[in-house]
């Protein structure tokens, strides 16, 4: 039985929401609408009303979906049939002039997300395995929709949507009592609610139809360019792909106001849309007043006392150290800040085959356990893929002996399955604990962000190194171990005190990560190093820090089975010197300062458009 699908005009709020999915009615040119926002927000059913008010249907994208249904494969009674071989049409193939839907899109496998994009971008769906040679047309509309609390979508995806969308519960009293009240009233006679908004339904689809006519009128003016170009200079966008989204945007907005010329008010409109996910916050001094900003300042000099001192003397390296420990108490202890939650980090994939358990890195498995991806041409598992077995094998059925067999399958035919599933990460951290770290209670500020990291590494079932940097030493203070209750405990008794050798923290991290890879080969190392990049201390007393530090860093570049990320803690101020920043480059790390560590911080990215 055909499930009656609940009315578009029914949804009550959610203004954005339905204002997106019209606009890419109107111009499929936009590219699409990505749903971002909590669950029980109304996403899946907006995206299956609108489909109603046109003629184009929603084809779903399942998270189970194999690359063969996803392209196309061997049509296999046809290919038996007639010996040769003949295609099956997949569902990028049926997606072609349609909507292309994927509920929870953040959680689709990455190799499934790359053949998207690729048809995505070039319009077209072209198969080039099994004897095939085959290209279709994959033209779409492709709208997702996801909940944030559940992973984020890697930055290449995410800029393929042409438009973005923040769902949120309604606050409002009387919206949430109507919202009820129609969803109750649709589940006791769904037929009898939806005959209820026919009237308005017909009125919305004349609507986009004569909106649909106006578009192919509107022609935009040279000035009204340059205010498109310059509102995506003014986000910091990457690329040229949102000046020609907005545009395209603001022409579907006037059309739908039922005007020929767009106007600016339209632009700002559109780029509420276009801008949300592709904004990059750009680089400002935070301002600060009274003592805190002097209090600052005096932080980051002592600071910089340390570091010139480093490079001009023996006897200016001691005075830095007194003044350094002056101040902080010597050696000190500091509780750990509130912890958050973390936006996703670690290897992203793993081409090697691995062994073991985990929640953080897809990777291919060693045994029968994981998600069948796809087949190759071997016989050494015995995981066998029947279904690309007998599609190897079709085109020969008419020229092989049957043998009362119903298939004939040679040695030649014979594919197994290549699985994929989620593999522990190992985490190392290598935290400055040195005398600087007391300034404006900073350790309690990493401390929080560092007993955030510990909470998603116990959910990830990764293993996790705690090393501490201070004086003129890096000490391993908790060996390669499951036990995150331990990296607890030890992170709230950790004392601050001393000068920074920066440089032997790193390096006695790596040490510890090949030792690790000599007991097991397939491990999945990720170094998280917490740090202002201010390092006075080499381990070759004839080099100076900074310089050694750059050549650490170029070094740990080449060593590519270690992943690494560098979480800045330097304060802004006048003393700032982005040296943490430049080292993250030197050694192709992830960088994070630690207030856009926090997944909340990404939400609240989105929203700010300016």
């Amino acid at each position: 039985m055909t499930k009656i699908i609940y009315p578009f005009t029914a949804i009550v709020g959610q203004e954005n929401l339905k204002t997106a999915l019209l606009l890419n009615l109107i111009n499929p040119k936009i590219g699409g609408v990505l749903i971002s926002g909590q669950k029980g927000t109304v996403k899946s059913t907006a995206v299956r009303a609108v489909a109603k008010l046109t003629d184009k249907q929603v084809i779903t994208l399942p998270l189970s979906v194999t690359e063969d249904r996803l392209t196309g494969s061997i049509d296999l009674e046809a290919t038996m049939k007639t010996g040769k071989s003949v295609f099956l049409p997949g569902i990028l193939s049926q997606a072609d002039g349609q909507i292309l839907y994927i509920d929870e899109v953040n959680l689709l496998q990455d190799h499934i997300t790359d053949l998207v994009l690729c048809a995505h971008s070039a319009k077209e769906n072209r198969i080039e395995r099994e004897g095939i040679s085959y290209s279709t047309s994959s033209n779409f509309i492709l709208i997702g929709t996801m909940n944030p609390e559940e992973g984020q979508l890697r930055q290449h995806f995410l800029d393929q949507f042409g438009l973005c969308v923040v769902t949120e519960a309604e606050n409002n009293l009387e919206q949430r009592v109507a919202i009820t009240k129609a969803r109750i009233t649709y589940e006791e006679n769904p037929k009898k609610f939806t005959a209820s908004y026919t009237k308005e339904e017909s009125e919305l689809k004349e609507k986009i139809l004569q909106a649909t006519k106006i578009l192919t009128q509107i022609c935009i003016r040279e000035e009204e360019r340059f205010y498109i170009v310059n509102k995506c200079l003014e986000a910091n966008v990457q690329g040229h792909r949102a000046d020609l989204i907005l545009e395209e945007t603001a022409k579907a907005m006037a059309a739908w106001n039922g005007r020929l010329k767009v106007t600016e008010e339209d632009i700002d409109r559109a780029a509420v849309f276009v801008l949300r996910h592709r904004c990059q916050k750009k680089e400002k001094e935070e301002t600060e007043t009274g003592q805190q900003k002097q209090e600052q300042n005096k932080d980051e000099t002592l600071e910089e006392e340390q570091n010139i001192s480093s490079n001009k003397g023996e006897s200016k390296e001691s005075l830095s150290f007194e003044k350094s420990t002056q101040g902080y108490g010597g050696e000190r202890t500091f509780s750990a800040g509130n912890s958050f939650k973390v936006t996703e980090f670690g290897h992203q994939t793993s081409r090697q085959i691995q062994k073991g358990f985990g929640k953080r890195t897809n990777a291919k498995s060693a045994g029968k356990m994981g998600r069948y991806i796809y087949s190759v041409q071997q016989n050494l598992t015995g995981d066998l893929a029947l279904d690309a077995t007998i599609r190897a094998a079709a085109p020969y059925q008419q020229s092989r002996p049957k043998n009362n067999l119903a298939i004939s399958i040679k040695k030649a035919d014979i594919r197994e399955k290549v699985r994929q599933r989620k593999y522990a990460n190992l985490l190392v951290f290598v935290v400055d604990a040195s005398g600087s770290m007391g300034a404006s209670q900073r350790m309690t500020e990493t401390k929080g962000a560092i007993l955030s990291l510990l909470k998603d590494a116990y959910v990830k079932r990764d293993k996790i190194c705690l090393i501490a940097f201070r004086d003129h030493d890096a000490q391993i203070l908790l060996p390669p171990t499951r036990s995150i209750e331990r990296g607890a405990r030890l992170l709230e008794t950790m004392a601050v005190g001393g000068r920074t050798p920066l440089n032997a923290g790193i390096s006695r991290g790596i040490q510890v990560i090949q030792s690790e890879l000599k007991k097991n080969p397939s491990i999945l190392p990720y170094m998280i190093m917490i740090t202002d990049g201010k390092g006075n201390v080499s381990i070759d007393k004839k080099t100076k820090p900074k310089q050694e530090l750059m050549e650490i860093s170029e070094k740990l570049r080449n060593f590519a089975y270690i992943n690494t990320m560098v979480l800045d803690i330097e304060r802004k101020g006048a003393m700032s010197f982005g040296i943490a920043k430049e080292m993250a480059g030197r050694m192709g790390a992830r960088y994070e300062k630690i207030e856009t560590l926090k997944s909340t911080a990404i939400i609240n990215a989105i929203e700010r458009v300016r």
